[in-house]
C-alpha cells in the first residue's frame, strides 16, 4: 500500500467498472449486480505476461470460483493502447467481484528503483 505510483484507468459508470493500477498490480472491480464480461478490455502499463493473483470470486470469499487464481493462466498484454495505457489484455469480470493482475515475471527490486526514480 505504501507504493507511490498508482494510475485509474477506467470509471465506467454504464458497464458498473472500475480498473486502477497500484505498483505493478492491476485492479478489476465490477460492481454490476448481474452483468458478467468476457474478453473485457483491461489497460496496463508492463508488457507480457499478466497473472491472476487474487479474486474475490474464490470460494474461501464466498464466491462462485467462475475467476480463480491459477498459476497455469497466463494473460497477454498487447502493443494496444487502452484507456490511456500503452498496453492492454483481455480479462473475465464476473459480476460483483474484483480481480486482481500482475505481471507474471516482475522483478520488484527494479520496480521500486523505477518508481523512485520518477519522484
Amino acid at each position: 500500500m505504501a507504493n507511490p505510483f498508482q494510475y485509474i484507468s477506467r470509471k465506467d459508470n454504464g458497464d458498473k467498472m472500475i480498473i486502477f493500477e497500484k505498483g505493478p498490480l492491476v485492479f478489476v472491480f465490477n460492481f454490476h449486480t448481474y452483468n458478467s464480461y468476457s474478453d473485457y478490455r483491461v489497460g496496463c502499463l508492463y508488457p507480457g505476461e499478466y497473472v491472476m493473483v487474487g479474486s474475490s470470486d474464490e470460494a474461501e470469499y464466498g464466491g462462485f470460483r467462475n475467476a480463480i487464481k491459477n498459476p497455469e493462466q497466463t494473460f497477454y498484454s498487447e502493443d494496444f493502447e487502452h484507456d490511456g495505457r500503452p498496453r492492454s489484455f483481455l480479462a473475465y469480470a464476473p459480476s460483483r467481484t474484483v480481480t486482481i493482475y500482475a505481471p507474471k515475471n516482475f522483478d520488484k527490486d527494479v520496480w521500486s528503483t523505477m518508481a523512485w526514480s520518477c519522484y
